[in-house]
């Protein structure tokens, strides 16, 4: 087992790094996002939250990623992230929905997960320096993983 690594989130065409040392608090704040119910004010584990048949809430997705890049530094609010996903369901085909449901999902599980996003995806072996977790939802959003170890 490895520490955590640097972590850019992108977001409109720039990019956010939260070093590994400030790790700890982004999962924090990823957690508590994605974990929280807003309709009920009820916390739920989040794991289960990212894979409950149905999928996760757009807004749910929003609140977690805004709060993770507002913690990363970028200027951006959850309305704007939640209507950049909802433009690209409006405006992609079926697979592409898909995918991009799937890279965001993936790209907060890296997050909150590193051992489980690389079990899931293969992404991160140890021999790569710079980790690509998956674009998010929006083609605006996107999150890597970087690696200041050399093996």
């Amino acid at each position: 087992m490895h520490g955590f690594e640097d972590v850019t989130l992108s977001w409109a065409g720039a990019d956010y790094t939260v070093p590994a040392s400030k790790q700890m608090m982004l999962v924090a704040t990823v957690e508590h996002h994605l974990s929280l119910n807003p309709a009920t004010g009820e916390f739920e584990p989040p794991l289960q939250v990212l894979f409950r048949r149905g999928g996760v809430p757009a807004t749910r997705l929003a609140f977690t990623l805004g709060a993770a890049l507002r913690y990363a530094g970028a200027k951006v609010t959850d309305d704007e992230i939640y209507l950049s996903i909802q433009e690209d369901l409006a405006n992609k085909s079926g697979e592409e929905k898909v995918r991009k449901s799937h890279d965001i999902i993936t790209s907060i599980l890296a997050i909150i997960s590193p051992p489980a996003s690389r079990a899931l995806t293969g992404v991160g072996e140890k021999d790569t320096t710079e980790k690509k977790a998956q674009r998010g939802a929006s083609s605006k959003a996107s999150t890597k993983q970087r690696s200041d170890k050399s093996g």
